[in-house]
């Protein structure tokens, strides 16, 4: 990587003239990287590195910043499944392009491009900090991908308290209580959504709880009912095995597991939030308690 690509993937990948101006890159040497291919055109007087992500590329191209869920993909974070471009920009912008054509004015259902009109100034020329673009997440979505989001980043360490007391006063009213339900323990974005639909029936449960001699149970509901949430990837071989010895140690005990799989929280959520609370009215989380509640329909296969 030379200077001026160095310099350019320090600011996210892209960079107009006045960044590079700022940058103390004179504008003939800007003109001779990309007629050599150390730059590349996006639009009129932006280039971006041959190393720039993708979708930064994108995300600039139709005329603003990549934020909300693209950046917490960039980043590796939890969401919930989301294939759109998420574009910060002003909230007088116009003439909006496709990400895939300069040329061609932005039509965003055709283009899966998700526009977000904003009146904070850009910190980086072309993509948001973590903390903006989950600050813009909570804006534009109901708040379940953006607290998994959150507690995604507060986990890696790309966020702080710091950063959230900063974020705060830019989440909608009627978000904050899912914002203030941020956990840097989080172990997954599955914990995220289960933990909210929890909160938000007020059923008491606790996180990352310890039960010997099984080890640390991802959710404990009462007092026996555990949630085990699988991430993305199916377990096998040792990680099979533990997870069945695991299992038959707490019921074993008395406790009632229920084990959750990625697949079903991105796909059958409903189902499987009325399947938790089902339990949970027939009092399968208390010692002794349980009571019939008539039976549950569950329409998992297919």
């Amino acid at each position: 990587m030379n200077e001026i690509q160095r310099l350019v993937t320090n600011v996210g990948g892209v960079a107009d003239y006045r960044a590079m101006d700022a940058m103390g890159i004179p504008r003939s040497v800007v003109r001779e990287a990309v007629r050599t291919g150390g730059l590349v055109p996006v639009r009129s007087r932006w280039f971006a590195s041959p190393l720039a992500h993708p979708d930064v590329v994108r995300a600039v191209r139709v005329g603003g910043v990549l934020t909300g869920a693209s950046v917490a993909r960039t980043n590796g974070l939890w969401l919930l499944s989301d294939d759109l471009l998420h574009v910060r920009v002003r909230s007088t912008a116009s003439r909006l392009s496709s990400p895939d054509d300069r040329a061609t004015p932005l039509a965003a259902d055709l283009h899966k491009v998700c526009v977000h009109y904003s009146l904070w100034p850009k910190t980086s020329p072309c993509v948001d900090s973590v903390g903006d673009a989950i600050v813009e997440m909570f804006r534009c979505g109901d708040g379940r991908s953006a607290l998994a989001a959150l507690d995604s980043a507060l986990n890696k360490r790309l966020l702080g308290q710091a950063d959230l007391a900063r974020m705060r006063p830019r989440i909608p009213l009627g978000k904050l209580w899912i914002f203030d339900r941020a956990d840097a323990g989080a172990q997954s974005g599955l914990e995220s959504l289960v933990r909210l639909l929890l909160a938000t029936t007020r059923v008491q449960h606790r996180t990352q709880v310890w039960i010997a001699p099984a080890g640390r149970v991802d959710i404990l509901i009462g007092d026996r009912l555990v949630l085990e949430l699988d991430g993305r990837t199916f377990h096998t071989g040792e990680a099979f095995e533990d997870d069945r010895r695991r299992d038959f140690a707490l019921i074993m005990q008395g406790y009632l597991v229920l084990r959750i799989s990625y697949q079903m929280v991105m796909n059958r959520w409903d189902e499987v939030a009325a399947g938790i609370l089902h339990l949970v009215r027939r009092n399968e989380h208390r010692w002794g308690r349980a009571t019939s509640a008539g039976p549950f329909a569950f329409t998992f296969a297919g």
